[in-house]
């Protein structure tokens, strides 16, 4: 079975109630079907970040105006563009790549995993400025050195326990990551620490959960490509935009062409989500 659609014979509804992790992928994915689950990812994020909005607005939780992520967004430069083209794929290593019993993807996805919790932890607790997160984001990963001692002893005297482990607990491991995944990104609503950033992360979990899936169903190489699209449609069209002349006749056409993407990524993103959900 090669389809990847929404019709596939097993359907993501059926897989996120019962995820099992495999040595290798077992279906794969045109271009076409891929961008049917970037726009269904974006759909979804756009549909949780208007739910934080509310809850937000509701418990009168403060989100900072000033956070990393609003900074990248709103700030073109070569570290912020190093960061967003980077990011996605260290991420990727770091919550998803163990998400397998193939021995070569668990053991190195081990090592950026503790590198990208101890990354997490320091930006979550530590909460730095935006310049000095930007500044010293690739310094963090001085730990992936102990953190690849620490995966190479596991893969040398317990290989046969941790693959073991994975097999049996397939499905914790997949929700596990997936919740660190939306957990390492509360830092992003807040300047300092605070439970209901957790809360907020909801956007960042269910993409998450889609990328989980992505990963486990069609390949690595594709929630790292999604991820990377995910990302970077978000942040190089906002600084298209804002780099076009205010009042001019380039920002107009700039909005026109952002609409008419838009547009098409709802229309699709709606169209993949009613496969989905008729599974």
């Amino acid at each position: 079975m090669t389809d990847a659609s929404p019709r596939s014979h097993e359907p993501l509804l059926h897989f996120l109630a019962h995820p099992v992790l495999a040595e290798r992928p077992s279906r794969q994915l045109t271009a076409w079907q891929w961008f049917g689950w970037v726009s269904l990812l974006l759909l979804l994020g756009f549909a949780a970040g208007q739910c934080d909005g509310l809850l937000a607005h509701w418990f009168g939780w403060q989100v900072a105006p000033d956070t990393f992520q609003t900074y990248l967004v709103t700030h073109p430069s070569v570290p912020a563009a190093a960061i967003v083209l980077v990011a996605p794929v260290l991420e990727e290593l770091g919550y998803r790549a163990f998400l397998s019993t193939a021995p070569r993807p668990v053991f190195v996805g081990l090592a950026f995993f503790i590198c990208y919790t101890f990354l997490a932890l320091r930006l979550n607790f530590e909460h730095p400025s935006v310049i000095s997160t930007i500044q010293h984001y690739f310094y963090a990963f001085w730990a992936l050195l102990p953190a690849a001692l620490i995966s190479l002893l596991l893969y040398r005297y317990a290989r046969a326990g941790v693959l073991g482990f994975l097999r049996r607990n397939g499905a914790g491991v997949f929700w596990a990551s997936c919740i660190l995944f939306g957990a390492a990104h509360a830092a992003v609503y807040s300047n300092t620490p605070a439970w209901w950033t957790l809360v907020l992360a909801l956007p960042q979990f269910l993409v998450g959960v889609g990328l989980a899936y992505i990963r486990v169903a069609f390949g690595l190489r594709w929630s790292v490509a999604t991820h990377l699209t995910f990302d970077g449609l978000i942040v190089f069209t906002a600084w298209i935009y804002l780099s076009a002349p205010s009042g001019g006749i380039g920002r107009e056409a700039i909005q026109l062409a952002m609409a008419a993407l838009a547009a098409l990524i709802l229309v699709y993103g709606l169209v993949v989500c009613w496969r989905v959900l008729r599974q």
